[in-house]
């Protein structure tokens, strides 16, 4: 026996043989203790929360409070001023009252100031906040400090209208009052970041306030869950402690009996009734490894995706930079008119295992089978670095020779030994940024991802039917893979419901594996592309016939021989810039 089996053996023979009586009172004294731990949780977050509500009442509030007054005192100060200047039709009592006004109010405004101030260095070192907190605090301290000087700007232009009306400089007080206008600019914003930052203060504390108020509730449920656990688990022991293994032998033997799911017997004694249900235990698990592998048709999840989920959370979601790879059968919808159901099945399973080994070969997911479309994508952690961008360039091109040994197999699997279809399979490739992780609902998730990269990847796939090609790539999937493929740029586009340009590519072979023709080809493209972007319409077209002559049936020389016909009658405007914008998707 090891050390572990050692160590918790003696307390299980201690529970088998204990008397239902001592169980109670062991049962109870546990749910005693779950009773005085929840009590004191609770009690120690309703003082977090008493401390919380203390910040906004002690700190928050009055500073809310006082800058208000402070938006008020600066306006009533200005009135004040003003009241003075017109004072000179009253009595010299009016004078005299008008002016003391306005030293009380200048008084007051300094008096805001220093409380303001006095809070937020309170608040700053108040344990109740966080280092978020106190950097907010902080900072409306420091515009606080600001607005002081600023106070005493605006006074100053006060003391000196009310100097002047004093020496009996009229037109000049009235002249520099005009001067109180330009701190309305310089308290408003300042006034207004404060009060943003303090409503934000605010709110961040009532919802901690309201967190811990529905983790009270949380506690509380689970106090009264874990009491009714513990007390039906009492009820069970004490009604069912002869029969409960018997009773469970018959429901699972009633299970199998039925082909449901039968569940181990739970061997609760080290009887003769524990030996049966050892014994009936291990013919279950027996039964089980027979029917264990029952894959069917689009229910499988990539072994790697379920050990992520497990270490990192099923909710968690995050922006990535990877790479996306569509593709999809051409002309599918009529190969699967010439053939039964059985045999569309039949001819899907077979491609799609074919794909699958390809693209789990190379470290790629595959996110999903939609119709006889594929769609996967590469990652780190499962590609290196930036390698996701080569590893799904690679997949791409072994698939192509993939599909080439499934073509001659195709006569069989479908049944068709005459005019049987061909399989030939257009890609796109795209990569960038997306979301990753597992979206849905409670009753249905998978984890896949979402973004203008899977998109782009899915229209690229879609451009193989216009450009006669075979595998397009985005401008960004050739910046990382180039040096383990052969490609060529094809076009500068804008794909539907976009008006971003981008460049694509056509992937023509693996590194240092690309014939001398198609070579040729790919410089003699590279030149009528240039001659086109610059509307050198005669070379370009020169350059793209010299293709021709290489590869009489270059999708990509036809489309551009078929633009520069066009554009030679009717030129772009002034401001082409060579994009090519597809409308359809």
């Amino acid at each position: 026996m090891s050390a572990r089996s050692s160590l918790f053996a003696h307390p299980w023979r201690r529970w088998l043989t204990m008397t239902i009586r001592k169980k109670i009172f062991l049962l109870a004294g546990i749910l005693l203790a779950i009773f005085g731990a929840v009590v004191g949780v609770l009690g120690f977050a309703q003082k977090l929360d008493s401390d919380q509500l203390g910040n906004i009442t002690e700190y928050e509030l009055p500073l809310s409070r006082m800058v208000s007054e402070f938006d008020v005192l600066t306006d009533r100060y200005e009135l004040e001023v003003l009241r003075v200047l017109i004072s000179d039709r009253a009595d010299a009592g009016t004078e005299r009252t008008a002016m003391a006004a306005v030293r009380a109010t200048a008084d007051e405004l300094r008096d805001t100031v220093k409380t303001g101030e006095a809070l937020l260095h309170k608040a700053t070192g108040d344990p109740g906040y966080d280092t978020e907190d106190r950097v907010d605090l902080a900072r409306m301290a420091g515009v606080l400090k600001y607005m002081g000087r600023s106070l005493e700007d605006f006074l100053a232009v006060g003391d000196a209208t009310l100097a002047a009306f004093s020496e009996g400089r009229r037109d000049e007080a009235r002249t520099i009052s005009r001067g109180f206008a330009k701190f309305a600019l310089a308290f408003g914003p300042d006034l207004s970041q404060i009060r943003r930052e303090l409503a934000d203060l605010t709110d961040r504390s009532t919802r901690r306030v309201l967190a811990r108020q529905r983790l009270n509730t949380y506690l509380s449920l689970a106090l009264f869950v874990a009491a009714c656990g513990i007390g039906l688990g009492v009820s069970a022991i004490g009604s069912t402690r002869v029969v409960s293994g018997l009773r469970q032998l018959v429901a699972t033997t009633k299970a199998l009996e039925l082909g449901t799911n039968a569940e181990p017997v739970l061997i609760a004694t080290r009887d003769e009734v524990g030996e049966l249900a050892l014994s009936f235990n291990r013919m279950v698990d027996e039964l089980r490894a027979r029917d264990r592998v029952k894959d069917t048709f689009g229910k499988f999840v990539d072994p790697r995706l379920v050990s992520r989920l497990i270490a990192s959370g099923a909710d968690q979601a995050e922006r990535r930079s990877l790479t996306i790879f569509f593709s999809d059968i051409k002309q599918f919808t009529g190969i699967s008119e010439q053939l039964t159901a059985s045999a569309v099945v039949h001819l899907l399973n077979n491609y799609f295992g074919a794909v699958a080994n390809v693209i789990h070969g190379h470290r790629g997911i595959i996110d999903k089978y939609i119709g006889d479309a594929v769609m996967a994508f590469w990652v780190p952690p499962f590609s290196n670095g930036d390698e996701h961008a080569s590893d799904a360039c690679r997949a791409a091109l072994e698939q192509q020779d993939a599909i080439a040994a499934l073509r001659e197999q195709v006569p069989e699997i479908t049944g068709m030994r005459r005019n049987a279809p061909e399989l030939v399979i257009r890609m796109g490739i795209a990569t960038g940024e997306a979301v990753i992780g597992t979206i849905g609902s409670d009753s249905a998730r998978s984890y896949t991802v979402i973004g203008d990269s899977v998109n782009l990847a899915s229209r690229l796939e879609g451009m193989n039917k216009i450009y006669g090609t075979l595998i397009i790539i985005s401008e960004e999937t050739f910046r990382l893979a180039q040096g383990a493929i052969e490609a060529r740029e094809i076009d500068t586009i804008t794909v539907a419901g976009k008006t971003e340009p981008v460049r694509i590519y056509e992937l023509m072979g693996r590194a240092g594996e690309l014939e001398s023709t198609r070579d040729e080809l790919r410089v003699l493209f590279a030149k009528g592309l240039a001659a086109y972007r610059s509307r050198n319409w005669s070379t370009a077209q020169t350059a793209f016939e010299s293709c021709l002559c290489k590869i009489p049936d270059d999708g990509p020389t036809r489309v551009f021989l078929e633009r520069i016909a066009h554009l030679g009658h009717a030129p772009p405007a002034a401001d082409w810039d060579g994009v090519w914008r597809h409308v359809e998707k």
